[in-house]
Order: C-alpha cells, then structure tokens, then sequence
C-alpha cells in the first residue's frame, strides 16, 4: 500500500460540518472538483460510447500520469479529499484509505426505470443498492460522487437516495433488478413508508453519504443527455482485507 499525508486549512465551523452522516442522510459540496480536472476527466469520458460501456478505473489510467499519485493528482481526488475532510474524519477518521478499484469514472445514460431493471449485471445504471459488499457489512464507509454535468437529477441522470436509516448491509446489488420489487415491499413494511430525495448537482458539485445508505441511479428517457461522474469509496486501513487489490492509497490528514 501507498501511503500519503494530506495537508488541509481547518475550514470555518468543521466541527458541525463534521458531524456523522447517517444513513439515509447526504451532504452537497458545491464546486469540490476544480475546473482543470473536470476538463482532464471529461476527455476521458469520450471513451464512454455505450450502455454497457465499462468505467474508466482512474488508478490504472495511464493517460492522467505515470503512477497512482500522479493519476489520482490530475483526477482531482486531493481537493475532494480536502473539501470532503471533515465527513471523511468524523466516519472513518484521521487516517482512510481510498479504495483503487472504486475510484472510478461512470457514464450514466437517460434510460427509464423499467430498462434499467433490466440490464442485470450493469456498470452504468444501478437499481437500489448499498455501497459495502458481505464481508465488509456494517463497517464504516464514505461514498463521494462529483458530477461533471450540470443539472444531474434533473435534466440529466443523477442519483435518488432512500431516506430510510438502516444499520446492516442487506445484501442488495445494483444489477439485481428482479428484486427491486421485493426490497422496496420489505422497506414499505418494516419503515411504514417509502421516501426518497434526489439531490440536483452542477458541474464540480459533490455528493457524499454514508456506504450504508440505499441509494439508485435515478434517471428517465426524456432527459437530454447522459452524466458522467468522479466516483470514490473511502474505508479505514484496517478494513482494507474485505475489498480485492492490495495496491490501496492510504491517506492521513494533518
């Protein structure tokens, strides 16, 4: 593992910024993402030409540098990291670890729900689902998205968030879309209710929400384009055996 020390200004208030995020919850950081790395991002986009088009997994792209902390410099990852600090330390704390093979950059297409239920195992458009897998479970995790389209959740696909706090990994993927009917019944029963939000983002806007939250792609066919988005996971080091790849960033704030 590569490790890495993050040099970050105290932001105004961090304290009450830094107060956990629990599930069903989010925050927006607007413009997190710098101008010039949106630019270097979306000329690698342009590979993204079709439904089942695969992510561009940015550690191993060679056209963003020479080696990890290179790509992941020209990414943009250290000032989301540095914008996003104050949720990454009150989940996981002063020390994280970046997940390679979840830092990545996904197209998502203005297809409807129906379709996109459909798709089975699919890496653009997700029905509902957590970000944690079965050994990892209920152990703390920051999910950070940042759009490099304006208007994601309205006039292009964004993401629709379940209101709903939960406190355990339910074993529900993105690509299981015969069991969306039976997720949400199950929601319906034990919460009494089904609500959900969607967060509208520009260009450079930040998502970030707990690993535990149900979240989807929310989009429909009479958007006008598709979205594509900067997309990060963040556990603690000492959770680093529950995820494949040993080649992690291990990231400490000062």
């Amino acid at each position: 593992m590569i490790e890495y020390e993050l040099k970050s200004i105290p932001m105004a208030g961090e304290e009450q910024l830094g107060q956990k995020l629990g599930t069903g919850k989010y925050a927006i950081i607007k413009k997190a993402l710098p101008e010039a790395n949106i630019k270097q991002l979306r000329k690698l986009s342009r590979n993204l030409i079709g439904i089942n088009s695969r992510p561009v997994y940015i550690a191993h792209e060679r056209m963003l540098g020479n080696n990890m902390s290179e790509r992941y410099s020209n990414a943009g990852i250290p000032s989301v990291l540095k914008t996003g600090k104050p949720w990454i330390q009150a989940i996981i704390g002063k020390k994280c670890l970046i997940l390679t093979n979840k830092v990545l950059l996904r197209r998502t297409w203005p297809i409807s729900e129906s379709r996109a239920r459909n798709l089975q195992h699919n890496a653009s458009n997700l029905t509902w689902h957590q970000d944690s897998n079965h050994k990892h479970g209920d152990k703390p995790m920051v999910v950070m998205m940042i759009s490099l389209n304006d208007g994601a959740g309205s006039r292009c696909p964004g993401l629709s968030i379940l209101k709903s706090p939960t406190n355990y990994f339910h074993g529900v993927f993105g690509y299981e879309g015969n069991r969306v009917e039976e997720f949400e019944q199950a929601m319906l029963d034990q919460q009494g209710s089904f609500k959900t939000e969607i967060p509208d983002l520009n260009s450079g806007d930040m998502l970030i929400f707990n690993g535990l939250t149900f979240h989807r792609t929310f989009s429909h066919d009479s958007m006008k384009s598709h979205r594509d988005a900067l997309l990060i996971r963040i556990i603690k080091p000492e959770d680093a055996e529950n995820f494949p790849d040993n080649s992690h960033m291990i990231i400490k704030f000062s």
